[in-house]
């Protein structure tokens, strides 16, 4: 059994980079091309929702300059390259990050990438950049407010920023160096029962097989459902 719905946060790629002696922006190139590979796995294994959570909007804030611009150059190359190669795979972008540049040909790659891959719907890679639950629900209950809906699960749910995502199955966090813990809010409204699993390899040292490991992991737990 695999999950229907992973979200992977992929902690670690500056650690990488200096355990390696190898500046901090090559970790992130580094990470970049293993969300490649672990993306098409699990898409491989039957997986029909993929969220990487790339950067947090505090991240953006709280970075080194010439790190962000790094990070902005890399989120440009990865959707240039989905024009170049469209593959049959639905792709969002999720998160308030265009309050942090103004290169407006990216703002329309963005764009475009998402109408184009719009009709695929039976895998979907959901990329939050710039994110924070707590933001993303302060948003929704804005414009839940103003629409003048009542104010119901459905109805919230409906004006997330995420709101294509179905309940999180399993959350997989690498570079875990025993402290094991949430982020900002992750997905606060399709986590509420999901699976959680800690990996200590930093995320561009984790694999296929480290992805297999935690599907198996995933495979033998029951399930609480809240309980």
């Amino acid at each position: 059994m695999v999950p229907k719905c992973l979200v992977i946060i992929p902690d670690g790629n500056r650690r990488w980079a200096r355990k390696n002696h190898r500046r901090d922006i090559t970790g992130h190139t580094r990470g970049l091309f293993n969300c490649r590979s672990i993306t098409r796995a699990a898409f491989e294994r039957g997986v029909t929702h993929v969220v990487l959570w790339a950067a947090s909007e505090l991240n953006l804030y709280r970075r080194p300059p010439n790190e962000i611009m790094h990070i902005f150059r890399l989120l440009k190359h990865e959707l240039r390259s989905r024009l170049k190669n469209p593959e049959e795979i639905g792709f969002h972008l999720c998160g308030d990050w265009r309050r942090f540049t103004q290169d407006q040909e990216l703002f329309m790659l963005a764009d475009e990438v998402q109408e184009k891959s719009a009709r695929y719907t039976k895998q979907q890679l959901t990329v939050l950049f710039g994110y924070s639950g707590r933001a993303e629900l302060v948003d929704a209950i804005k414009k839940l407010s103003a629409s003048g809906d009542e104010i119901t699960p459905e109805t919230i749910r409906r004006h997330l920023w995420t709101s294509h995502l179905p309940d999180v199955d399993l959350v997989i966090r690498t570079g875990v160096q025993n402290d094991p813990h949430w982020s900002d809010w992750l997905l606060l409204w399709q986590c509420g029962n999901s699976q959680l699993y800690f990996s200590a390899k930093d995320w561009p040292a984790f694999g296929v097989e480290d992805l297999q490991a935690a599907f198996e992991d995933y495979a033998r737990r029951p399930r609480r459902e809240g309980a």
